[in-house]
């Protein structure tokens, strides 16, 4: 990719990110408020994911030569697939212990001062949201477009702008050689050089920095959580995507991750059994356990198959 294209990619990730940033209070303020109070926490949350997921894929069809290559949106391996979507409730699991962690000195000190309801009022109309809207409309929301839109902004747009733009403006000689082929090609290639591993982690990292810092919306140590919990989701994600080759890896693995998540808010996974790792209950670690065996099986048997092939 040229560095006129990678700029480009460059200016399709801002103005998607802006869209998605700054589109829910734009709507707030302009929509009649006779529509505003006939739309659910949901309802407007999926508006509002639509209108970005349209912004940011006209903005690529426009600016980009192909968007969708440039977006990642290729077939995925199907092994790829089921190893991401075995291994999300690991990623969840370990994701909710780092940010307890992280956020436990914060949370001792609000139940000392505000109480033991402060967690609850931070998370305020989205966690009454996640427990007591349909449960349909929330996995529509919150799992399934949630998933496709963020990880074709951030695991595409972003994750492809960083990356490309790295690779454009280091210009080593193997890179730029491959110019001339389709960037698909260049994406599925056997072998990635240096140069594109270390692009490649690069748009892991500022990916999910920028992915945590877009979720930086609540108050208190649940807002703490939230954040960590999203940047570990996002470095998962974007690893997803630097070895799958293809955004539709991280949105399984994104889609699995949000379902579980709701399924824990919605009590799916609560049992009478005392919790093994700080507040994750038994059966999600089982749950957590049998899908990393799975993947792990997975990844055994096609190397095995690999070099006997």
């Amino acid at each position: 990719m040229s560095r006129r294209d990678a700029l480009k990619l460059v200016g399709v990730a801002a103005l998607w990110l802006a869209t998605g940033r700054f589109l829910p209070d734009v709507l707030w303020r302009a929509l009649p408020r006779a529509l505003l109070d006939a739309l659910s926490l949901p309802a407007y949350g999926m508006l509002c994911q639509v209108v970005t997921l349209v912004v940011g894929l006209l903005a690529a069809r426009l600016a980009l030569r192909r968007p969708w290559e440039a977006l990642g949106v290729v077939r995925p391996c199907g092994w790829d697939a089921a190893v991401a979507s075995l291994i999300a409730p690991l990623v969840f699991v370990v994701a909710s212990f780092v940010a307890l962690k992280i956020a436990e000195p914060y949370l001792l000190a609000e139940l000392a001062t505000e109480g033991a309801g402060a967690s609850r009022r931070n998370a305020g109309a989205f966690g009454k949201a996640v427990t007591q809207a349909p449960l349909v409309l929330t996995l529509a929301w919150g799992a399934l477009l949630a998933a496709v839109a963020e990880e074709l902004a951030f695991r595409g747009a972003l994750f492809g702008a960083v990356e490309r733009t790295t690779l454009a403006f280091a210009h080593p000689p193997d890179v730029r050689s491959s110019e001339s082929r389709p960037l698909v090609q260049v994406e599925r290639a056997a072998r990635r050089t240096r140069a594109e591993w270390w692009a490649g982690a690069l748009a892991v990292v500022v990916a999910a920095a920028v992915f945590g810092a877009m979720h930086a919306d609540m108050k208190g140590s649940v807002g703490i959580v939230r954040v960590v919990s999203t940047t570990c989701l996002g470095l998962a994600c974007g690893s997803a995507r630097l070895l799958g080759r293809s955004v539709a890896i991280p949105m399984l693995l994104h889609f699995t991750y949000n379902s579980v998540s709701l399924g824990l808010g919605r009590g799916l996974f609560r049992s009478e059994s005392a919790p093994l790792v700080s507040v994750v209950p038994n059966l999600l670690l089982v749950v957590a356990a049998v899908g990393a065996a799975g993947a792990a099986a997975i990844i055994f048997a096609r190397r095995v198959y690999g070099r006997t092939a």
